[in-house]
């Protein structure tokens, strides 16, 4: 039997169906949504103000109202009927606990309608036609079913289905809709008559947003809240001669909430973990939020078909992401899944480079983070950019945009997604234009050379350590003396190829900058007074030499906090680079390695700051793909270019599919 469920491969080992079918997605195993954590935090401080005057019933009742809330849910969710959606040979179905309650025939004379806005699915009937309910885009909400593969199904079962512009939507929708569709079947049917592609000799790729340093975070605030709660109830439970009941219940249904609803949370992050993918030549894993979790070969995919999810940020901005709908070789859909936060178009880049077919209505650039912006050359198409010895600007037969040179503080070159971007600052250091040079008409060679001739202030690190690594190579022995762990791999693909450095060099560590590190010091001290003066003036009655908690709480909690952050800053890791490659060792660098890449597998080292405005140290592969992400330590960038060009490293992005000197365009 043919399965094109929507959330799985999966087939229908009972045989109750013959013929290609399609059911809609599984809900969600986890129950954990978002507004329970409030709800029982609620409900948690009302209990713990309105209980009675015993410590250990104030604290008990409310947790255990909270924990039978979440309980009760996960119960509802498991034993509640569940109703489903069914195309297959015997029509549109709606089945709830395995039983079909209502079904919808059709037939090639009589085919189902379908909204191309709307998405109101419509069936025939002996009198023209009646609501059946509302597909939804990418299938997560409504009949829960994608459009595409609804559609591609129906032309499986012999029954096309009919598109058609529904009231108040603008003419030639559903006519356009219909041939973007045509366009994917007939790529997915040129992908099944190719059969498989041969495996690539490439390793997997691990993409995730958020990455567990970032998400460590988000559970280290949860863990925050959850002990601000804790001291919450130990200034309740601890005897006090003073104590006024009423400030007593206040605070104790103030620590209940907090406690709860730091807890819940805490709850959802662990059960909710972000999308992770993990693409290889033999297969593709994916765990995500919605779909949950999804394994397949790479013989049984014929072809992939994105489709893209916008929506709104918190802080207004829009942010892109893709269901992925995989197809096998009979025109199944045999699972979906969803990108969560991976950049688009780097997920899509990484599924190609593994040799898979990813399906697009249209063509996207691989520099998924390409923003311009406003930049002059919108102004004049015609334009390019060039250099003068009093002037910066673009020329072009329409007119020109000049900058003086008296405001010009410096020209800076690097690569930005495998494209080489100009970076113009003023002689204050504000940026005056962030562009990629490919739209400013201009090589990167060549404006490099006329503004060194013309006496303009520009660095370009990554040629200077391409370069730099290049001069190391040739001082390197010959590979018969050379160690056999860290000979040089040839490159996968033409270009100038970049020698490693030898494994003898001298070792440069690169630390974290002071700026984060003095932020533990803080946060130390003031934690280890707050927790310190409350014990001590909860604690005070037991001393009898009239010492008030000022004198001793306050200096003892911020030497102890000072002490703590002092441990912590020593054995916080540090990159240590060499020949043999990059690690990030724990001890200052003096210690076991967290994590390391051997040099024959680098192509690059940076820092960029496109994802969320978060500084993030980069390491790339020769083919310009993310192999190392780490958001939580991250050194000076200054440094780590200067580390890199001593140990012979590149730095910056290497050009996609080319191990040489930076991209020109």
């Amino acid at each position: 039997m043919e399965s094109a469920r929507a959330s799985a491969a999966r087939q229908d080992v009972a045989g109750r169906i013959a013929g290609p079918f399609i059911e809609s997605n599984r809900p969600r195993s986890v129950f954990a949504p978002w507004w329970m954590p409030p709800l029982t935090a609620i409900v948690a401080g009302v209990l713990a103000y309105v209980t009675a005057d015993d410590t250990l019933v104030r604290t008990l009742i409310p947790l255990a109202a909270a924990l039978f809330g979440w309980l009760v849910g996960v119960a509802w969710l498991r034993l509640r009927a569940r109703t489903v959606w069914r195309l297959s040979g015997a029509g549109l179905q709606r089945l709830r606990a395995g039983k079909a309650t209502v079904t919808y025939p059709f037939s090639r004379e009589h085919p189902l309608l379908l909204s191309a806005m709307a998405l109101e699915v419509r069936a025939p009937t002996d009198y023209g036609s009646t609501k059946v309910g509302n597909l939804c885009a990418m299938g997560l909400e409504d009949m829960t079913i994608a459009m595409f593969p609804f559609w591609v199904t129906t032309r499986r079962l012999g029954a096309p289905l009919r598109l058609f512009d529904g009231p108040g939507e603008p003419e030639g929708n559903a006519a356009a809709r219909e041939a973007g569709f045509s366009r994917r079947e007939a790529a997915l049917l040129a992908a099944v008559a190719e059969g498989p592609l041969p495996a690539k000799a490439a390793g997997p790729v691990e993409l995730s947003r958020p990455e567990p340093e970032v998400r460590t975070r988000k559970l280290v605030r949860r863990l925050g809240c959850c002990v601000v709660g804790l001291v919450g109830l130990g200034v309740v439970i601890v005897p006090s001669d003073d104590s006024i009941e009423g400030r007593v219940a206040l605070i104790a249904s103030l620590a209940m909430a907090v406690l709860v609803w730091a807890g819940g949370s805490f709850y959802r992050v662990l059960r909710t973990p972000p999308a992770h993918w993990t693409v290889s030549p033999q297969g593709v894993t994916v765990r995500d939020p919605w779909f949950g979790s999804t394994e397949l070969p790479a013989s049984a995919i014929a072809g992939i078909v994105p489709t893209e999810l916008t929506r709104e940020t918190g802080d207004g901005k829009l942010s892109v992401s893709l269901i992925l709908q995989f197809y096998g070789h009979d025109l199944a859909l045999i699972g979906t899944a969803y990108s969560g936060d991976v950049p688009p178009d780097e997920l899509i880049a990484v599924l190609r480079s593994r040799g898979y077919r990813v399906i697009q209505d249209q063509q996207h650039s691989n520099a998924y983070d390409v923003d311009p912006g406003f930049l002059p050359h919108q102004l004049l198409p015609e334009a390019r950019f060039t250099l003068g010895v009093d002037h910066v600007g673009w020329e072009g037969e329409h007119g020109a945009i000049r900058i003086p040179r008296a405001e010009i503080g410096g020209l800076e070159l690097h690569t930005r997604s495998g494209h080489p971007w100009l970076r113009l600052r003023g002689t204050q250091g504000a940026e005056l234009l962030h562009a990629p040079l490919g739209a400013l008409r201009i090589a990167r060679s060549e404006l490099r050379d006329q503004a060194r001739a013309l006496g303009y202030p520009v660095s370009d690190p990554e040629r200077d350590a391409y370069e730099s690594a290049a001069f190391a190579g040739l001082s390197a022995p010959s590979p018969a003396s050379a160690p056999p762990a860290y000979t040089q791999a040839p490159p996968p693909q033409a270009g100038p190829p970049t020698t490693a450095a030898p494994a003898s060099a001298a070792a440069v560590t690169v630390g974290m900058p002071g700026a984060t590190r003095k932020w533990y010091y803080i946060t130390g001290v003031l934690a280890g007074v707050i927790v310190m003066g409350i014990l001590a003036f909860k604690l005070r009655h037991l001393f009898d030499n009239g010492l008030s908690w000022t004198a001793w709480g306050v200096p003892a909690g911020a030497v102890a906090g000072a002490l703590g952050a002092l441990v912590y800053d020593r054995r916080r890791p540090a990159l240590v680079l060499d020949g043999r490659g990059i690690r990030m060792a724990a001890d200052g660098g003096q210690g076991k390695a967290e994590w390391e890449h051997a040099r024959p597998s680098i192509g690059g080292v940076g820092i960029d700051d496109h994802d969320d405005s978060v500084e993030t140290l980069l390491v790339w592969s020769p083919t310009g793909q993310v192999i190392r992400k780490e958001s939580l330590n991250v050194p000076d960038p200054e440094e780590l270019r200067v580390a890199c060009e001593r140990s012979g490293l590149p730095w910056g992005r290497p050009d996609l599919g080319a191990w040489g000197p930076p991209p020109e365009l």
